[in-house]
């Protein structure tokens, strides 16, 4: 094992440690508390991105709940590098953000129109020029329900009556903040940043809500039910949805995939689902890059999500390459076996949580018999490389269906994306058998 990979665990471990956490989030009040600073967040906003739309309706409740401040940084322009399919989450987000709105009381409308850029800029040139005004909150309500309407004479209307920053001035402003925000840490806007930490959408407002209440702040648990669509609720059990198929796109090299695993099965074992598991191979060996910066947040990240959802994690050893390979060359005997379930909980678990190197003999072995396969015959199918068309097959699949990233699940003819959607997959699923209930 080469050094790199010896020393991979423990530095992995070392940065998603919840002890570093604490002792870190505790520096860091000593410090406000020394310089006498309120509690302060920024919030990075974009118009044009449906999820900064729907993150600006829970700021002003957020920060009268827990008594913050919150102040909005406009953004427009982003590093594109950060996002490998741009065109596809332009059509995704929208579509996400209405079920999102439906889900947690939130306004997005369904009848959406994609903005075109120009008419992004001259929004954002107002925005700008009254960033630092207590209607903020409101105009941006305003400005992004007549932008993602399409409603010219609304939007014409808000502009004549605020006005808008010089275009000069807006440029280089939008253009430092752009490189700015890299050099800060993020790269994703809709997103709040409190005390060194980053919460992107309101998917992740409970960790947020939960860090302030242990400041004493808020006087009781978050009550606004930002965070929900994490977990399925697994009451009904409605007959029709028996045989339903369902399709988890999932990729070794993914900790959101790994940390999805449980749930998904306990999703479709609780409603008799026919889950069909497609994995696929990682994006940076399909010929897309992953930056360094989105690489350290999305593991940072993934450990509070897994914190949170009692899934060991930390010990990570990337699998990328010849360690992704392995594992796919293991899936069709392992789908053969009948244990596909068990081989990809015990390769992402060795994996993500306790630093097994797959592209080692010896690493691959521990995994695939934790996985109550024989090593022995496993061994043989490392050299068929068959497995590569149906990862190509599975991959066309989903983004045919309107994703490119994992974990993806398709419900019928209905594509959501991401591990923290379970209660609008959920939705959707009781939803399809509700209707064909009506129809019988």
């Amino acid at each position: 094992m080469s050094l790199k990979h010896k020393l991979m665990p423990l530095f992995a471990r070392l940065i998603t440690s919840e002890g570093l956490q604490q002792l870190r989030r505790r520096l860091l009040e000593w410090r406000r508390i020394l310089r006498r600073q309120p509690h302060q967040a920024t919030f990075y906003f974009r118009i044009d991105d449906p999820y900064s739309v729907l993150m600006a309706q829970v700021m002003p409740r957020l920060a009268r709940h827990f008594g913050i401040t919150v102040t909005p940084r406009v953004m427009l322009y982003l590093d594109q590098q950060m996002y490998p399919a741009a065109d596809m989450l332009a059509e995704l987000a929208p579509r996400d953000a209405v079920k999102l709105a439906n889900l947690h009381g939130l306004d997005f409308p369904e009848d959406w129109q994609l903005p075109p850029r120009e008419v992004s800029l001259a929004a954002t040139r107002c925005l700008l020029k009254h960033e630092g005004d207590e209607r903020f909150w409101s105009l941006a309500a305003a400005l992004a329900d007549a932008l993602w309407r399409d409603d010219h004479d609304k939007l014409e209307a808000l502009l004549s009556e605020h006005g808008q920053q010089a275009a000069d001035r807006a440029q280089l402003a939008l253009e430092a903040r752009r490189d700015q925000f890299l050099k800060d840490g993020h790269y994703l806007t809709g997103t709040l940043h409190y005390a060194g930490e980053w919460y992107w959408s309101v998917e992740r407002l409970d960790h947020l809500g939960h860090r302030l209440n242990e400041l004493g702040l808020g006087g009781a648990d978050w009550p606004l039910p930002y965070g929900r669509a994490k977990r399925a609720r697994l009451k009904d059990t409605p007959e029709a949805l028996t045989g339903t198929p369902l399709a988890l796109y999932f990729s070794f090299r993914s900790p959101y995939s790994y940390i999805a695993l449980a749930r998904t099965y306990a999703l479709a074992d609780h409603y008799g689902l026919d889950l069909k598991i497609r994995p696929v191979l990682p994006m940076v060996m399909r010929g897309l890059t992953v930056p360094k910066a989105k690489r350290f947040y999305i593991l940072k990240d993934a450990a509070r999500e897994a914190r949170l959802h009692a899934v060991p994690f930390g010990k990570v050893c990337d699998p990328v390459g010849a360690g992704v390979e392995r594992c796919m060359a293991i899936w069709p005997f392992a789908e053969k076996e009948g244990r596909l379930r068990e081989w990809l909980r015990a390769a992402a678990t060795g994996i993500w949580s306790q630093g097994i190197n797959a592209a080692s003999d010896n690493g691959l072995k521990f995994l695939v018999e934790n996985a109550g396969l024989d090593w022995n015959r496993a061994r043989r199918w490392l050299d068929d490389d068959d497995w590569r068309e149906r990862a190509e097959a599975n991959r066309d699949a989903m983004m045919e269906a309107g994703s490119w990233g994992v974990p993806s699940f398709m419900t019928q003819d209905d594509m959501t994306w991401g591990q923290d959607r379970f209660a609008i997959i959920e939705q959707r699923l009781l939803a399809s058998a509700s209707h064909e209930s009506d129809g019988d």
